[in-house]
């Protein structure tokens, strides 16, 4: 490592003990990022935690026996940390706006698109991390030894997200009185 504290040394390069990642980063970065975004992750926000992830998993790189469920895990956990503050930050400034007597902000009826990510936010953090991995082709058993739980908690946890989206979905499709058509 360079004094600088830098594990690409002087020049840029990654030194020799780091064989493999930038093949790794190649390979995985955008696998993550879409998997993240099937979560209900924005671009910006499933790219941020990515790259948190792989900054970490490169300190850690030499010494890490499953690198695609580690970023994964941990792309996750940025992503859900990230979106916690930014759900509490959206909280405050609405109280605050009550408070201080301003009007609601005026919104539009939100698209399609916008209540399939609504939907997908809505999910506890466990059923999203799951349901997005599934839509990434993981097996219940892969996804299982990538979460470190049973396969039996990986289909349960499956099952509910896929039953939460369609009766919210549903939901959806009633509040607008059946003018959505679904296609299928």
């Amino acid at each position: 490592m360079s004094p600088q504290g830098d594990p690409r040394g002087d020049h840029g390069a990654l030194p020799p003990e780091l064989p493999g990642f930038a093949d790794f980063f190649t390979a995985e970065y955008p696998r993550v990022v879409h998997s993240l975004m099937r979560a209900g992750a924005t671009f910006e926000e499933a790219e941020d935690a990515t790259q948190d992830a792989m900054q970490e998993l490169l300190r850690t790189w030499a010494d890490c026996k499953s690198p695609a469920g580690w970023v994964r895990t941990a792309a996750w956990h940025a992503y859900c940390k990230k979106a916690e503050r930014n759900r509490r930050r959206l909280v405050l400034e609405s109280r605050t706006a009550q408070l201080a007597g301003s009007p609601p902000a005026a919104r539009s009826e939100p698209d399609e698109h916008e209540r399939v990510l609504e939907a997908l936010r809505a999910l506890p953090p466990r059923q999203g991390q799951v349901l997005a991995l599934h839509l990434d082709g993981y097996s219940a058993q892969e996804i299982a030894a990538l979460l470190g739980v049973k396969a039996s908690t990986v289909r349960s946890n499956l099952r509910h997200a896929i039953a939460a989206l369609r009766s919210s979905l549903e939901n959806y499709e009633e509040e607008e009185g059946g003018s959505h058509v679904r296609k299928g």
